[in-house]
């Protein structure tokens, strides 16, 4: 008797509670692999271990089917050892006996051998089979919702075995859970391969876009040559950036107290050395004491506020609020700045013009006000005036009375030097831009005054200027 069998696939059998709760669970199972981004093979692993449990195979096996050039493509649990038995199945049984052109009667029939050696179409493969110790096997066609043939599903058994009504029944359930974990993987395939284009396309409109912005970064080389310091001094993130600042701020204070000291010990020497020969004069006596009261006074100011600068990039680099704050009058503080940077200014050709009131107190950062004061001052002395050209600056300052009673001061700050240009303007708070990088410009200057104005007095700065037309710093803050 020939034990190849052409079943109806459109049994109505029901399958026993305890089996239909195997398969459901397989089926949850996969169906979960799936939808949290795990491989098909996973969820299908899943539904043919069940499968071959449940029918007590030896082997259950699912292959894929690419109708584009009538192949098959194994997938799940077959071993590199049963291989060659498959890949034999595929290329001899399968497509050769029960696939026609339009995969009918592939779609209706499930192929039962159950006695391998009694089967004609497993002639040629008996002792594959024996060698395995397979004696027999159903298959049965996975067909999607459309209608089109996805796979197969191939049980083999160790011993001869004809299936029963529930066997046929679990293999179609089986194989539906299929068909759906198929249809499911291939659209969620054709949805990545549309975000991947989409992705391709937006990578390759990213790339044209940085390679502009790589042209435009080239054509600005002080912009190139520093650009992660910018990112990391714009957002006052670094401590190693903000050590750069204070170094470059503790110049001033530290250089003008060396100078004021080396002139008092210059001084020192004249006198001593006249005092000494007899010809020391009472009026050369008093000017020494005077000179040596104002360069004692300069050195202890500018010490003072090394200290006071060091206090506030402190405070900028861990919480960027100042809370070192005291009562002072600002027309005699700002006379103060003045006079610790008379050293520096002495050879250049500048008058002040200051304009405010002489009762005027105000509650603030002293150290971060005179740091600012000093930066504008020395910024314009060293920037704005061309060699031996006499120089004015004016520096205005008054209370304003807010809606809410809390009081801020507006300070304007003007020079009647070169200007600048509107590019400059843009450009001037950007930690490292500079005009003067020949002359030994760092550029970090008004960035410092800007992160001062911002972060340790809590007000604005706003630059205003043309070339030809000196500049004028507007600044408010509350006191």
């Amino acid at each position: 008797m020939h034990s190849l069998q052409l079943v109806s696939n459109n049994l109505d059998t029901k399958i026993h509670p305890i089996n239909q709760k195997l398969l459901d669970h397989a089926r949850l199972a996969a169906m979960e692999e799936i939808l949290n981004g795990g491989l098909l093979e996973q969820g299908v692993t899943k539904i043919a271990y069940c499968l071959e449990n449940m029918l007590e195979a030896s082997l259950c096996q699912v292959v894929l089917y690419a109708s584009h050039n009538h192949s098959f493509r194994p997938m799940g649990t077959t071993t590199s050892h049963f291989n060659p038995l498959l890949r034999s199945c595929i290329s001899h049984y399968f497509p050769q006996n029960h696939i026609d052109d339009d995969g009918e009667s592939l779609k209706k029939s499930m192929l039962i051998s159950a006695d391998l050696n009694q089967s004609d179409a497993w002639a040629s493969l008996r002792d594959s089979a024996t060698e395995h110790g397979i004696q027999a096997n159903w298959t049965l066609p996975i067909v999607c919702s459309a209608g089109v043939v996805t796979g197969l599903i191939s049980v083999f058994f160790n011993n001869t075995k004809m299936p029963t009504n529930e066997n046929l029944a679990i293999l179609q359930q089986g194989a539906r859970t299929l068909a759906a974990l198929i249809t499911h993987a291939k659209t969620k395939t054709l949805d990545l391969r549309k975000h991947l284009s989409l992705h391709q396309q937006l990578d390759l409109r990213q790339n044209a876009l940085n390679d502009s912005n790589d042209l435009l970064k080239k054509a600005l080389a002080q912009r190139t040559e520093v650009q992660s310091q910018l990112l990391e001094l714009e957002n006052m993130a670094a401590l190693g950036t903000m050590m750069s600042s204070l170094t470059h701020e503790m110049n001033t204070p530290i250089g003008v107290a060396i100078t004021a000291a080396s002139f008092l010990h210059d001084v020192q020497q004249i006198v001593l050395k006249k005092l000494q020969e007899e010809q020391l004069k009472k009026s050369e006596l008093v000017s020494y004491f005077n000179d040596a009261a104002e360069a004692s006074i300069i050195i202890e100011r500018n010490l003072s506020r090394a200290d006071e600068l060091i206090k506030t990039f402190k405070q900028l680099s861990i919480d960027q609020h100042s809370q070192d704050q005291r009562s002072f009058n600002l027309c005699e503080y700002v006379f103060e700045v003045l006079l610790s940077l008379k050293p520096r200014l002495k050879a250049m050709p500048l008058k002040f013009c200051i304009d405010i009131p002489a009762e005027l107190k105000i509650s603030s950062n002293a150290g971060a006000v005179s740091q600012l004061l000093i930066n504008l001052i020395m910024n314009s002395a060293q920037h704005a005036f061309p060699k031996n050209t006499m120089g004015h600056i004016i520096i205005k300052a008054h209370l304003n009375q807010l809606e809410n009673n809390q009081q801020h001061i507006q300070l304007d700050y003007y020079d009647n030097g070169i200007g600048m240009s509107k590019e400059t303007i843009e450009n001037i708070y950007k930690p490292f831009f500079t005009l003067a990088r020949e002359s030994g410009g760092s550029g970090l200057g008004m960035h410092i005054c800007n992160n001062i104005v911002m972060k340790v007095l809590r007000g604005h700065i706003d630059c205003h200027s043309m070339p030809g037309k000196g500049v004028h710093f507007s600044l408010n803050f509350p006191v």
